[in-house]
């Protein structure tokens, strides 16, 4: 591909991925997603077509430019009529210069109005979205960036020769020409060209987590969405929940960052409480909130410095809120302190979290909780004295037939303590009721005792509901509470997955000392129809990659920054002492030992001479043992020689026998051949068998032979071969 073809075509990738990420967001109307997307189709044919251009799209440039003035007019009447914000105004504009510059592509002013205007679609991206496809738009657009600046380049130099090739003197026939035009894009360029786009994706990364954070919100989008949850709210009906139940839509993510896997216990995500009730609605009498004091950590603390120690032990959670249409913050039953990027946190009398207005996009904040256990000396009392604070708000009932009041009792009239009461009407309406989403077209006059004795059947709310009238009727303090069941666990990323379809609603018992206790009369829900395990396996595996995309990059904050400094700072801090403590142990050491040669000077001196001395000593003697061993070995000496001579006397009596007839087998050991020749020759048995012995004994006995021994070995010789065989 030429250099000219290369530039048009990588420029049009620039575009088309800037582009792609204003229509992922969802934002674009679709009149002008398909007119964008035309024009990107018609450019790209024009770039590997053999035409000359668009038959139907000649236009002069002072009618593009005209037409551009047109687009801006119609900016302003969609950012004044239409959009009525900035945002969406400028997008719609944008979408409007691209098509203008994709049909008049033909200047080096043209390339570089497209690339300012793809760069531009993808901030407005980054402003209309957060989710994980938009890495693989700014991935692609990296890529494509990187390529189209070098080819842009390239061009420029081509555009430069061309230049110099008009404006140079005329050269005589047959000179070689001093100016080259670049050829096609080779391999290699396009390795080297991966090659530097991958290490500017790496040095961006470097840029990402090293720059400081600004917030700065101008561009951010405002206008989005809020999922809409059911529940939280200072009134709810008793319908509302079943609403939502189905709903699998994420509502928070939740990680324990001192837990490695699943919580054995349920985990109650509380949101909201409620007192009245009505007969078919809850309402918080208790809404009204309060600023919550912020420690200097930038802690927001809900009895500051009362539960200290118990927070220490609470159970922490780092939790990723999807933007809600309620400002409630949820954490585990009971929330103690949160931590999070926003200035003010508010709680109202019944112990929730708030922040005062909705967030518009998803956010991570951190909870501390302190479970509250029922204390062993309250589940076995028979009353209890309430304060004033308490019976005032949570034994009221509203008007009721008299059954619910007797049905309780029945069902409580076993019982002997307060506990137990509780704990059999929450066993009663486990086990004597079913449960389920259809409860009719049209809600009941009375829901509760519709349930109680009527339906049957019902969901959280109806059980809940049903449970905490039932104790009040009983003089038993109760309250309703709403939020959401964990049960959803994503062994890919080690956190709870938590959504619509997990709303709930549960019961909080009040005991004097222990405070309020979660009690749940409905009992487990059926799981819904098992997914294909690949399937569910894949959602899970691109959740957590949606969570640490979020976590990592779009949370991402200065106070994040900090921390991993910190943490570098901490880590070399403690490697520095490390090695100060053991320079210091060192020195120490070496002055230990110092004052004590200086104490032993003289001993020492003399003790160094004398172990220099014997340590030569025994190197000498050592030396010259190995010497003579090594000399023993390497030449015959004495006792060799008189050895050689035995073993040639050996084999002259060999060779003597062997022309006797007498022929030695290889195999056969030498007494064996001797004791052989005896047998068959007695008479030269006794010479052969006594030279033999001579001769083992100084070959393989390492005996040394005396110098009689030598003479005799000859004599026997001597005697063997005058020594004649008979037939």
């Amino acid at each position: 591909m030429n250099p000219e073809r290369a530039l048009r075509f990588s420029s049009l990738l620039l575009a088309a991925a800037g582009f792609s990420g204003l229509v992922l967001t969802g934002e674009l109307p679709a009149g002008l997603t398909l007119v964008g997307g035309v024009a990107l189709l018609l450019a790209l044919t024009q770039t590997f077509g053999t035409g000359e251009g668009w038959l139907l799209f000649r236009l002069s440039r002072q009618t593009w430019n005209a037409l551009i003035v047109v687009a801006f007019a119609g900016s302003i009447v969609d950012f004044l009529w239409i959009s009525q914000d900035l945002l969406p105004a400028g997008i719609h504009f944008l979408i409007l210069l691209m098509i203008n510059k994709l049909f008049t592509l033909q200047q080096r002013k043209d390339f570089l109005h497209l690339y300012a205007i793809s760069l531009l679609e993808l901030l407005a991206a980054a402003a209309l979205t957060v989710e994980l496809w938009y890495a693989a738009v700014f991935i692609a657009y990296l890529l494509a960036s990187i390529w189209t600046l070098l080819l842009y380049h390239l061009r420029s130099e081509v555009d430069e020769l061309r230049a110099a090739r008009e404006h140079r003197p005329a050269r005589a026939p047959g000179d070689p020409d001093p100016v080259h035009t670049p050829g096609p894009i080779t391999s290699r360029f396009f390795w080297n060209t991966n090659g530097i786009a991958v290490g500017a994706f790496c040095l961006t990364l470097a840029i990402f987590f090293v720059t400081p954070r600004i917030g700065a919100g101008f561009f951010n989008k405002s206008r989005v969405e809020h999922l809409r949850t059911s529940g939280f709210s200072e009134q709810v009906d008793l319908s509302v929940i079943g609403s939502v139940k189905l709903d699998p839509s994420v509502v928070m993510r939740v990680e324990f960052p001192d837990r490695k896997g699943p919580v054995d216990e349920r985990l109650y995500f509380r949101g909201a409480a409620y007192d009245v009730y009505n007969g078919r609605s809850w309402i918080n009498s208790l809404a009204r909130r309060h600023v919550i004091t912020r420690t200097p950590d930038g802690t927001f603390t809900l009895a500051a410095g009362k539960r200290k120690g118990a927070a220490l032990n609470g159970l922490k959670q780092e939790i990723l809120l999807e933007p809600l249409d309620t400002p409630a913050l949820f954490g585990v039953s009971f929330i103690d302190s949160v931590r999070g990027n926003f200035p003010v946190v508010q709680a109202d009398g019944m112990g929730g979290f708030f922040l005062p207005y909705p967030l518009p996009a998803r956010f991570q904040y951190s909870a501390v909780s302190i479970p509250v256990r029922l204390l062993e000396d309250e589940q076995t009392a028979t009353s209890f004295t309430y304060p004033p604070q308490v019976t005032d708000y949570f034994l009221q009932v509203p008007e009721l037939t008299p059954r619910v009041a007797e049905l309780a009792r029945e069902v409580a009239g076993q019982a002997g303590s307060t506990a137990q009461k509780v704990a059999a009407i929450e066993r009663h309406l486990r086990e004597s009721y079913a449960y389920s989403l259809d409860v009719g077209p049209a809600p009941a006059a009375n829901p509760v005792e519709e349930f109680l004795f009527n339906r049957k059947t019902g969901y959280c709310e109806h059980y809940a509901s049903a449970m905490v009238v039932m104790l009040r009727t009983l003089g038993i303090p109760a309250r309703l509470a709403t939020g959401f069941l964990a049960a959803e666990w994503n062994d890919f990323g080690g956190y709870y997955t938590v959504r619509q379809r997990d709303s709930h609603a549960w019961v909080e018992v009040y005991f004097p000392r222990s405070g309020w206790v979660t009690f749940d009369p409905t009992p487990a829900v059926p799981p819904a129809a098992a997914e294909q395990v690949w399937v569910t396996a894949a959602g899970r595996f691109m959740d957590s990659i949606q969570l640490k995309w979020d976590r990592f990059v779009i949370q991402y904050s200065f106070r994040d920054q900090m921390a991993v400094a910190q943490g570098v700072r901490e880590r070399g801090d403690r490697v520095r002492e490390q090695a100060l403590l053991t320079l210091a142990s060192a020195t120490r050491w070496l002055a230990a030992w110092r004052a004590r040669l200086g104490a032993w000077q003289w001993s020492a001196d003399w003790a160094l001479i004398g172990a220099v001395a014997a340590g030569l000593a025994v190197v000498a003697v050592a030396w010259g043992l190995l010497a003579g061993i090594a000399l023993g070995r390497r030449s015959p000496g004495f006792h060799g020689a008189r050895r050689t001579a035995i073993v040639r006397l050996y084999s002259r009596m060999l060779r003597l026998l062997d022309a006797r007839g007498f022929n030695k087998a290889p195999g056969a050991t030498p007494f064996e051949f001797a004791r052989r020749v005896g047998r068959d020759w007695s008479e030269a048995g006794e010479p052969v068998a006594r030279l033999t012995e001579l001769y083992c004994r100084a070959r393989f006995g390492r005996a040394a032979l005396s110098s009689d021994d030598m003479r005799q070995a000859e004599r026997l010789l001597a005697g063997l071969r005058a020594v004649r065989r008979t037939a």
